[in-house]
């Protein structure tokens, strides 16, 4: 599709035009179609790489006109696929892909510039590809600049003089106001505050759902996190409401694995039940597209994470092998040595996804075992340690604040992208220059 915003100028008779008219002359008036300005270029880093997979970020520069609404496409020259994308919807036929914008981003103007970033897989070799094409122009780096097709030479031909009847003034008619596209996404989720409301979920008592009272707030489709409690407590869940009212109120909707009242539900607490998990995830897809809910196209499900703590963190490390997880935190937890509980380390192997593991130090009773997991773990990964948060610090004492706000902070940058959320989990200036923290991060 090119793009082209051509318009028509609007016939004007000169003062010339006017005398030759009351002489009996008939003037054909010329216009000029204007085509647009096109031209575009890419950047393309690869921003991180491990065995089988890599982390990419893309700017595309509009050297041309305005644009609303953007498709960058290209080839990947060594059957790279494209496994989690933000800030945009991709679409991949074999080697062939397909970028739009998303809701928010797709107005550019000229010499703006439209990012998103992606995580992919690769085999054999990860060269980087050079095709680029936005809204069908080829990305060059240069700029092309139509000349305006004049018409004809008006031709005059007498008439007869004409009675000189007078036209109605045209009406002005006004031209439409462009609709203003969202505000992107780059404030960091930490910054935001939104009121929180915590409810039963629909249709059933197995899950609480903390979500931004308003959602249309937001400004954008929300992300979704399922969690898991500690314990694996499965029907009261009144242990994470202050954790989890945090991080809803930073724009996420949260489904958590508990009754709203702690009533029974028929779910067995004490052992690991991932796929309550996933299970919570098909919630979620349904209560998007159902037209009754408050979350009724609200939810952005390519943007969805599990986590979970202790027993929980388990779980949440499980259910992130669904391919629709995106990013996962493990809190004070880990797979056993053992294989306890029936989940051998060998799991690890089976994620697809980013990874941050948090533990609160020595006196922490996960503190070895979440230490193993992130030796292990082969993709993108984090250790993020508060030597005085022991066990629960995170969820109930008074590391809950820091320590979500490493959770959000982690979802922001494997959900969202976000710069600033990245240099607080990776950059030696965030969360690893705070007091009592320890940072350790591969494959980035």
């Amino acid at each position: 599709m090119r793009i082209d915003s051509s318009f028509r100028r609007r016939p004007r008779l000169s003062a010339a035009a006017a005398a030759l008219l009351t002489a009996g002359v008939t003037v054909t008036a010329a216009h000029v179609a204007s085509a647009a300005t096109t031209g575009c270029e890419v950047g393309y880093t690869v921003t991180s790489q491990w065995p089988g997979g890599f982390g990419a970020s893309v700017s595309v520069r509009n050297l041309g006109d305005p644009i609303n609404g953007w498709r960058l496409t290209w080839s990947f020259p060594a059957g790279q696929t494209i496994t989690q994308l933000w800030n945009g919807s991709p679409a991949q036929s074999g080697s062939q892909v397909t970028v739009t914008n998303a809701s928010y981003n797709g107005a550019v103007p000229s010499g703006g510039s439209a990012d998103f970033g992606f995580n992919g897989s690769w085999n054999g070799s990860n060269p980087v590809p050079s095709d680029f094409a936005l809204n069908g122009v080829t990305c060059t780096g240069d700029v092309t600049s139509p000349s305006p097709t004049p018409s004809p030479t008006p031709s005059l031909t007498p008439s007869p003089t004409p009675s000189l009847t007078p036209s109605p003034s045209p009406s002005p008619t006004a031209s439409p106001s462009p609709s203003a596209s969202p505000t992107p996404p780059s404030q960091p989720a930490i910054d935001n505050n939104f009121p929180v409301t915590r409810e039963g979920a629909y249709g059933t008592n197995r899950y609480t759902v903390f979500r931004p009272t308003n959602p249309s707030a937001v400004g954008r489709p929300m992300p979704v996190l399922v969690f898991g409690n500690g314990a694996c407590a499965h029907t009261n869940g009144s242990e994470v409401i202050q954790a989890l009212t945090f991080i809803a109120s930073r724009g996420f909707v949260v489904v958590d694995t508990a009754s709203v009242d702690g009533s029974s539900n028929g779910v067995q607490s004490g052992s690991p039940i991932p796929s309550l998990l996933t299970d919570g995830i098909s919630w979620a897809e349904r209560e998007n597209a159902r037209t009754a809910s408050p979350l009724y196209q609200r939810l952005d499900l390519s943007r969805v994470a599990a986590a979970g703590h202790s027993c929980g963190g388990l779980e949440a490390l499980v259910a992130a092998q669904d391919r629709r997880v995106k990013s996962v935190v493990s809190l004070d937890s880990g797979f056993f040595a053992d294989g306890s509980f029936g989940y051998p380390r060998s799991e690890l192997s089976k994620l697809h996804t980013p990874v941050m593991f948090m533990d609160g130090g020595s006196s922490d009773i996960a503190y070895d075992n979440t230490r193993a997991n992130y030796d292990l773990a082969q993709m993108p990964a984090v250790l993020a340690e508060q030597s005085q948060a022991g066990h629960v610090g995170f969820i109930t004492g008074a590391q809950m604040s820091e320590g979500m706000t490493a959770v959000v902070q982690f979802l922001d940058m494997t959900l969202n992208g976000n710069a600033t959320a990245r240099s607080y989990i990776l950059g030696s200036s965030g969360l690893a220059a705070r007091a009592s923290w320890t940072v350790r991060s591969k494959n980035f």
